[in-house]
């Protein structure tokens, strides 16, 4: 229980205010962190599926943070969310559930590649992209899927596809009440569907629940102060901000992959 307090503090302090900055729900930091650190603990052949689970709650748990602060800085563009909800919720739900299925390699390469491609995305001026928002139903399904498989609150997708639509704060504080309704939805549904996840996370119970409380507890300090970056900083600098720590962490999920397949 003290080692999951530990993880949880150190996530919930980087997750929180990487999901107030980025409207990413924390998964880019909750997933590194899991997979380094739960698997200590545990090495079964369902690990990263355990990783997913666990960072897909986290992710709950700091959108909602996030959302509440963006909420009351007028970031949220409720048509928008209304528009994505069904697909992120279908779309997840499966996602998840594959975590089961899949070798840890394959969500290795597949965080890595997706990382890079947001990366690349913020980089330069926002290109002429042919898309309204009637496309965001359709969009949202195939982001939904992608973020349940990956134990992301889909805010690496939504965020460079609405800033097409709307600004940058609007996306951000909309995409991080999307993604934290999703991951709900998702975690809710499988433990209603699949069995296999409620004997895991029984045999994970008391480490899961100390990081998921302390997580909890340092989020409205840290998504606070996160939200107010986009204050204080021009778009242009969050942008050339948020291309080198997707760069970062594509490269960080390369190394991993590369040690995984070499042991």
């Amino acid at each position: 229980m003290s080692y999951g307090l530990v993880i949880g503090l150190l996530a919930g302090g980087c997750g929180g205010i990487l999901a107030a900055v980025a409207g990413v729900g924390g998964g880019l930091i909750y997933v590194p962190l899991f997979y380094l650190l739960i698997p200590l603990i545990d090495d079964t052949p369902v690990r990263m599926a355990l990783v997913m689970f666990a960072s897909l709650v986290a992710v709950a748990i700091t959108g909602l943070f996030s959302a509440r602060a963006h909420w009351r800085l007028g970031h949220v563009d409720l048509q928008v969310i209304r528009l994505l909800l069904p697909g992120l919720w279908l779309g997840a739900m499966v996602g998840l559930w594959s975590t089961l299925q899949l070798p840890e390699v394959l969500v290795l390469l597949a965080l890595a590649g997706l990382n890079g491609w947001i990366a690349n995305d913020y980089h330069g001026a926002i290109v002429e992209a042919r898309m309204t928002r009637r496309h965001l139903p359709w969009i949202a399904l195939l982001i939904g899927g992608s973020s349940g498989l990956l134990g992301i609150g889909g805010g690496t997708m939504m965020v460079p596809l609405l800033r097409r639509l709307v600004a940058l704060r609007i996306a951000v504080g909309s995409s991080a009440l999307a993604g934290a309704l999703m991951a709900l939805g998702a975690v809710a549904g499988n433990l209603m569907l699949e069995p296999a996840w409620r004997t895991l996370l029984i045999s994970h119970a008391s480490l899961l629940g100390a990081l998921w409380l302390a997580i909890l507890a340092v989020l409205p300090l840290s998504t606070r102060w996160g939200a107010k970056l986009h204050v204080r900083y021009s778009e242009q600098q969050m942008r050339w901000g948020l291309r080198g720590l997707f760069a970062l962490l594509a490269g960080g999920y390369l190394l991993a992959l590369l040690l995984r397949l070499s042991s």
